[in-house]
């Protein structure tokens, strides 16, 4: 009998080729959609930067935008400006400002919200009838977010801020610098310039978590961090209406053993100058004064008094029990004290010789 020859077997095909198929097609159309959201991305960016320089030619202003660079990753689009620079009339003073480049940045993570980068250092001058105001920034990781979509020259508008670091260099005009490093900076607020007495036409909340003071600052060495501020925050804001007021809702810091807190109002009169009270709350003052003693940097009568203080107080009938963290001896729990500001000039009132002149306002900026 004829030999047949054994057929080839027949491989049927793999189950799993159709689904790789539709597999690299779906990789493909999310590409696409991606691709196409992030062209979106840019053009948004593109708009809201021409809106922005538009409306501020439109004031008056002298705009450079830069020189544009476009980026991003899958995920975000990126419009990095080089060099920008603004120049222009605000408050009869003139504001001239520039950076080393400013990134707006839109994220599909968050459509909602443009992220501005303030990358390098940017530096401002305000030159007025009789003073110039000058100062140099340098930001780590230093960012603003405000909704997208908002409008150039908005009458309404929020916006928030953070930063890891935040380097203020304040110029005086005799060549003198006044440094300020403000750490893990949190912040935002709001504004509505048709708010009536009743609502806010400003206001906002910031927080640091430590402010290094300038190191030229006579400050005794022998406290602990005596150049750094801690828990720093701010709340305040600005009525609506003809009356120009400032509200300081909270006003907060710690330096060393102190807790320092101020809140109060003043109003914001042009021709004599702000008018105001406020109330100061410090805690902490027996152990500061504790602490000088030791380093032999403090007359021994003030630290005598405030130990003879905290031991009558445990003495008297009635008196407080032993100090604890909760309960602290008597010179270090709060201490309110009255301040006043009289045409830009700081008061505060205490017990024994009345009122006190701090200083003008303006002599704390130089």
């Amino acid at each position: 009998m004829p030999q047949h020859s054994p057929r080839p077997v027949r491989h049927r095909p793999s189950g799993r080729r159709p689904w790789l198929r539709r597999a690299a097609l779906a990789l493909l159309g999310v590409a696409a959609i991606d691709g196409l959201a992030w062209q979106a991305a840019q053009h948004a960016l593109d708009r809201m930067a021409a809106g922005w320089s538009t409306r501020l030619r439109q004031q008056g202003w002298t705009v450079q935008p830069g020189l544009p660079t476009r980026g991003g990753s899958p995920l975000t689009a990126r419009l990095t400006l080089r060099n920008p620079r603004l120049d222009g009339q605000a408050g009869g003073r003139t504001i001239a400002w520039g950076a080393q480049s400013v990134t707006l940045s839109l994220s599909m993570l968050h459509p909602l919200t443009i992220r501005i980068g303030l990358e390098g250092t940017q530096a401002a001058r305000m030159t007025g009838p009789d003073t110039i105001r000058a100062v140099r920034v340098q930001g780590e990781d230093a960012r603003i977010f405000v909704p997208l979509g908002l409008p150039p020259g908005a009458v309404a508008g929020q916006a928030a801020w953070a930063a890891r670091a935040l380097t203020l260099q304040i110029l005086q005009p005799d060549g003198r610098t006044t440094d300020l490093t403000l750490h893990d900076l949190r912040g935002h607020g709001l504004w509505n310039d048709r708010a009536g007495p009743d609502a806010s036409r400003i206001a906002l909340t910031s927080h640091a978590a430590a402010i290094d003071l300038p190191p030229t600052l006579p400050l005794p060495p022998a406290l602990t961090d005596a150049h750094r501020l801690s828990d720093a925050g701010l709340t305040l804001s600005l009525p609506g209406g003809t009356e120009p007021t400032l509200l300081v809702q909270d006003l907060h810091a710690r330096w060393t053993h102190l807790s320092l807190s101020v809140i109060g109002n003043a109003h914001l009169s042009v021709q004599n100058g702000p008018e105001g009270s406020f109330t100061l709350s410090v805690a902490g003052i027996g152990q500061t004064v504790r602490t000088l003693d030791q380093a032999g940097i403090l007359s021994p009568d003030l630290a005598r008094a405030v130990t003879t203080i905290d031991r009558l107080a445990t003495r008297y009938p009635g008196g407080t029990a032993p100090a604890t963290p909760e309960a602290p001896p008597p010179t270090d729990r709060p201490l309110s004290l009255p301040l006043r500001l009289s045409a830009g000039t700081l008061f505060v009132g205490t017990l024994f010789v009345g009122t006190i002149p701090l200083g003008h306002l303006t002599d704390w900026l130089n």
